[in-house]
């Protein structure tokens, strides 16, 4: 039998309510040879149960011996793999057929190819496609092409445009010293593809292979009750700024662009907060979206709803 090119690796917290479906899908992929490692960051449900009943003698279960949180567990998985390819699936998606080895032959295809990234589309709790109108798929374009070591930078600073379940890595990459770093929580992910994207090529699949689900029980979705996930975000364009886009002949009006668009979003997180009774979060998130861009008093002059907010906020 030839060796296993392939692990996916689940890491899992309280996902009892998909966490079946995401096994599912992963079992029935044919076509590559893989092992499933699931690890669990204390569950208090019947996560484990679940995966047990299903996965029976397929997978091997690892519960660790504290909770490590989101980058820990990520990093945990990571660790365990003894594969020269790794995917870390998120336990509220789906992998429909083909997934694996479409990523397979791409590593194939390079060996300086250090991630692999398929288009997406989104489903709710219910498995019912939500539009792209409401959630941003991301994604690299409509053609399949490989980015050369650098070269995403600049797409990077508009938004993350990959999707942790949609990503597969090579084991150098790991190899090599790159972690995902516990100082974030929202981005993650997004921290990570760029620092691997600066010295490894990255490859584009257009055609969906995955199905992440978008819903309230989601765990990035839980930091969105203050402002930690835009401020990671500000942390994050600080460093790609000063760091990949530095020689840039464009890096102002990129700046700019990224500015205006963060100060949109602590806008929006203010008018959320407003509208909730919370005056300390919506007056802090537009202080912090006028650090961002000055431009956020002309987004609010052009709202009349937004005008006794800012009164109230001053």
């Amino acid at each position: 039998m030839p060796p296993t090119p392939f692990t996916v690796a689940v890491p899992t917290y309280n996902g009892s309510t998909h966490i079946g479906q995401a096994i599912e899908s992963i079992l029935a992929q044919t076509g590559v040879q893989f092992a499933l490692i699931i690890v669990d960051d204390r569950s208090e449900d019947g996560t484990l149960d679940v995966v047990r009943s299903l996965a029976g003698d397929r997978a091997r279960i690892e519960t660790n011996s504290e909770r490590l949180g989101l980058a820990g567990n990520w990093n945990r998985c990571a660790s365990l793999c003894q594969t020269p390819m790794l995917s870390i699936f998120h336990q509220d998606d789906v992998m429909p057929p083909g997934h694996l080895s479409a990523h397979e032959r791409a590593f194939e295809s390079d060996d300086r190819i250090g991630l692999v990234a398929s288009a997406v589309a989104v489903i709710d709790g219910r498995g019912e496609p939500v539009p792209e109108s409401v959630i941003d798929p991301g994604g690299l374009g409509a053609v399949d092409r490989v980015f050369k070591p650098g070269e995403l930078a600049a797409t990077m600073a508009r938004g993350n445009p990959l999707r942790c379940s949609a990503v597969s890595m090579r084991k150098e990459v790991l190899d090599d010293g790159h972690a995902f770093d516990p100082a974030y929580r929202y981005v993650v992910d997004w921290d990570f593809w760029l620092r691997v994207s600066r010295q490894w090529r990255v490859s584009w699949l257009a055609q969906p292979t995955v199905a992440i689900r978008w819903h309230e029980a989601s765990e990035t979705r839980r930091f969105k009750i203050g402002t930690d996930d835009l401020d990671e975000t500000a942390r994050l364009m600080d460093e790609l700024f000063r760091v990949d886009l530095a020689g840039e002949k464009n890096a102002v009006a990129l700046r700019q662009s990224a500015e205006r668009r963060l100060a949109r979003a602590y806008l929006n997180r203010a008018w959320e907060a407003h509208k909730d009774g919370r005056r300390d979060l919506a007056k802090s998130s537009l202080t912090k979206g006028f650090r961002q861009s000055r431009r956020i008093l002309a987004m609010i002059a052009a709202d009349p709803r937004l005008w006794p907010m800012a009164l109230r906020a001053r």
